[in-house]
């Protein structure tokens, strides 16, 4: 297996998440895997209304975090070619996009596991949409993610 999408959307338990996507990724011989984390454009609409700092402040930190983490991820899995890129907009739209632009034949996307309550005021599940929609196979990642 080639190229792998494995989407951050800034999980909690984030760790382990990682340990278990890195395990798949090497019993699948991947050999190129983009980290993609997206800022939520309708979950940024209230906090941006309210401050006009406040998203540049917040991307500017997500690219720190995010290439501290590229820089330990490529330091333990030096065989594996890792690229990272933040993204801002619609989720579910965003990890098709990018699965269509890398030609990714696995995406790798970890579960929230709302109530059924947190799933509609969510506007729906990522992973039930990506397992839609996407171009190629899925691999949803539960427990403490």
């Amino acid at each position: 297996m080639s190229t792998i999408l494995l989407t951050l959307d800034s999980l909690a338990g984030v760790t382990s998440y990682l340990e278990k996507s890195f395990e798949m990724i090497q019993k699948l011989q991947g050999e190129n895997v983009l980290l993609l984390d997206i800022l939520d454009t309708a979950e940024l609409e209230l906090a941006e209304a309210q401050d006009d700092d406040f998203l540049p402040a917040l991307e500017k930190s997500k690219e720190a975090a995010l290439e501290e983490l590229l820089a330990q991820l490529q330091t333990r899995y030096p065989e594996v070619a890792i690229e990272a890129s933040l993204q801002t907009g619609n989720p579910k739209r965003k990890i098709i996009d990018e699965a269509k632009r890398l030609n990714a034949e696995l995406v790798i996307s970890g579960s929230h596991q709302y109530s059924n309550l947190e799933y509609l005021l969510s506007h729906g599940s990522v992973a039930a949409y990506l397992a839609k929609h996407l171009p190629c196979d899925l691999l949803i990642l539960k427990g403490e993610v």
